[in-house]
């Protein structure tokens, strides 16, 4: 039977295993000294308010996650609370995908945002969840995403 929890400091590697899932799916390579600057971000920013993460569990094991932060941009004319809530590391053991466990964990971050009124949600998706993110309402705004990276850092996600 599956359970959906808040995630904790303690759960920071498990959160970190379940992110390299993700990043598996887009080509990354893995190294140690990614996993101990993700575990020490995930119990960095667990300890705060600004920053939630759910994991749904099976027997246990954790087996599917994603976050939420909370985001300060500046008021537009169309929207004059300008505080944006971010969904990312969403990720599912391959051995329990399609179980609804991804649909799970993304409730429970509106739920988070909408507790905190958040009146905008942002989040990338990989083509793989966004006919899940279409179907909790989220939309493609289009546009151009631009991103300034330091020589060496990759932008964001490959396309593809």
């Amino acid at each position: 039977m599956a359970t959906l929890r808040r995630a904790t400091v303690e759960d920071a590697q498990a959160l970190t295993r379940l992110r390299g899932f993700m990043h598996q799916a887009m080509g990354d390579d893995l190294t140690p000294e990614w996993s101990d600057q993700c575990v020490a971000d995930f119990r960095r920013r667990l300890a705060t308010e600004e920053f939630v993460a759910f994991l749904v569990e099976e027997d246990g094991q954790p087996v599917s996650c994603g976050v939420g932060g909370l985001e300060e941009h500046m008021p537009s004319p169309y929207q004059l609370d300008a505080r944006r809530g971010h969904v990312s590391s969403m990720s599912t053991d391959p051995a329990y995908r399609s179980k609804g466990y991804g649909r799970m964990v993304l409730r429970a971050l509106m739920g988070w945002f909408a507790e905190r009124d958040i009146p905008r949600v942002d989040l990338r998706a990989t083509p793989f969840g966004q006919p899940l993110y279409e179907s909790e309402g989220f939309k493609v705004l289009g546009g151009a995403t631009m991103a300034w990276t330091k020589p060496g850092v990759r932008p964001g996600m490959r396309s593809g």
